[in-house]
């Protein structure tokens, strides 16, 4: 199939996503993060550095010049966190930040030394030296085993979207991925199972958990093991594109045993309140109550199995929210950290849970944050960013491939969403509209750019396939244990297909 250019190459220029639906909520909300999102880009700017609650002035060094940056973290801090981040950065590809997210890992890339043990910095002011309220010396800093693994795994999803080849070429970011995969898990592994740990102290000796709040003394945890699964996953794909097939078959075997030794091991013991440990205790204990995310990070990094125990799993998540703030006793108090349960819901095609928690998020965002000084909750980055990716991602299950010029579309439209159409869905070079209505007929048109092939999926086990009226025999697979028929089309630039299980 030829790549040809039917454009002058400007599909990307000045666009950022459009969401049209008969949903007025959904689409006012949408319209309102992308909007919101512009607020939090620093690129080009001048301003002051390390700004927190306590120094409202910042470090009295003048102005200084900011990297192409964007916020993540609290409103009231002058930097961008490496866990937000990295759950901002599909939501920021959309609106048309791919040079903020390339210049921010490899801010984070560059920042993991030898003498931080192959961390990096938790937070970084704009200008793109770590931010002091967070960052003491190489031996005392603020550092959580995740994101370690989430930089790699989210760096290899931009490279995806953007189809950057800076993202897998870059010798800085290559190093950088090298190192978390190899180094820092050798270093950080004193019991010799292949699984980074933490310290069981704070977050400035270096937990294994995004869970700050339990004060538990951990040595491994839900959140630290599932994501390095998915970063031994994008590293082993990562290989693959550079064309190095041994190194890329190495690495997927190694996050294969990874999810062995999870599921049949690390995540089973007697008298378990949940179905699965959560986290090892550096004593030897075995937790299995609910702990927010070394609890939900699990099936969200799809290292649990799916199938009865995971569907028990998630049920038992989602009792232990409640319906959210103060409606069940391990319900968290801060906003931002529910961001994460769409995402999950989603990939277990749980659409109308998902969408229930979305709607719980945005109705609160003009509400005061639960830290006066940072504003409302809408003020709080992750909020608008990750909006805007669980529409496209989750609800429109839309999936890039812009190295091998593929995309994916499957429907997840919750009941109260009757249709959907999203335009200016970038992917490389090459500028999409999607619409759905319901979860039977999907349209893509390839705008401009190049021709790509699209994998058009369906929940549910259907024979035929109708493409633009014409019926074929369709494919069968399962997605994260839920059926799903398909077939992959060529799409020209200039073309519209409709497709539909009528």
């Amino acid at each position: 199939m030829g790549k040809e250019e039917v454009t002058n190459g400007k599909c990307r220029q000045n666009k950022k996503v459009r969401l049209h639906s008969s949903n007025e909520y959904l689409e006012k909300t949408f319209r309102w993060a992308v909007e919101k999102q512009q607020q939090f880009v620093m690129t080009g700017k001048q301003g002051i550095t390390n700004k927190d609650e306590a120094h409202p002035e910042g470090d009295h060094t003048g102005l200084h010049d900011y990297i192409p940056s964007y916020w993540s973290g609290y409103y009231d801090r002058t930097a961008f966190y490496s866990r937000d981040f990295v759950h901002q950065t599909a939501g920021a590809h959309m609106t048309g930040l791919d040079e903020e997210n390339f210049s921010m890992f490899r801010t984070f890339a560059k920042g993991a030394t030898k003498e931080r043990k192959w961390y990096t910095p938790w937070a970084f002011n704009f200008d793109g030296t770590p931010h002091t309220i967070d960052f003491k010396n190489d031996e005392y800093f603020v550092r959580e085993v995740p994101v370690q693994f989430e930089l790699v795994e989210k760096a290899y999803r931009q490279y995806l979207w953007s189809g950057d080849e800076r993202y897998i070429m870059d010798d800085d970011l290559w190093n950088f991925y090298t190192k978390v995969m190899t180094d820092f898990i050798a270093i950080h592994d004193s019991n010799k199972n292949g699984v980074a740990q933490g310290t069981g102290g704070g977050i400035f000796d270096g937990t294994c958990s995004y869970n700050e709040r339990s004060g538990e003394p951990l040595l491994e945890s839900g959140d630290s093991i599932g994501s390095q699964y998915q970063a031994t996953l994008a590293y082993a794909a990562m290989m693959e594109k550079r064309e190095n097939a041994d190194a890329a078959e190495k690495w997927y075997e190694k996050a294969k045993e990874l999810k062995a030794y999870f599921n049949n091991v690390w995540s089973v013991t007697d008298n378990m309140k949940s179905g699965y440990v959560r986290a090892w205790g550096i004593n030897g204990e075995r937790y299995s109550d609910f702990a927010t995310e070394n609890t939900w990070f699990m099936p969200l990094k799809m290292i649990t199995e799916p199938g009865k125990r995971n569907e028990q799993y998630i049920a038992f998540i989602l009792e232990n929210l409640g319906d959210g703030i103060g409606t069940a006793p391990l319900a968290p108090d801060n906003l931002e950290s529910y961001t994460y349960i769409p995402d999950m819901l989603f990939l277990y095609h749980k659409n109308d849970e998902a969408w229930k928690w979305m709607k719980y998020i945005t109705l609160l965002k003009d509400q005061p944050h639960e830290r006066p000084s940072q504003g409302t909750n809408g003020d709080y980055p992750e909020i608008s960013f990750t909006f805007v990716s669980q529409v496209i991602e989750g609800m429109m299950g839309i999936e890039p491939d812009a190295p091998d010029y593929r995309i994916a579309t499957a429907p997840r439209l919750p009941e109260e969403i009757k249709d959907i159409k999203a335009e200016h869905i970038i992917v490389g070079d090459t500028e999409f509209t999607v619409s759905y209505k319901g979860n039977m007929l999907a349209s893509l048109t390839n705008v401009c750019g190049k021709s790509f092939v699209w994998e058009v999926r369906f929940y549910g086990e259907h024979p035929f396939i109708q493409i633009d009226g014409k019926q074929i025999a369709a494919k069968q697979k399962k997605i994260n244990g839920a059926a799903v028929s398909y077939t992959s089309l060529d799409i020209n630039p200039g073309e519209t297909i409709t497709a539909c299980v009528c």
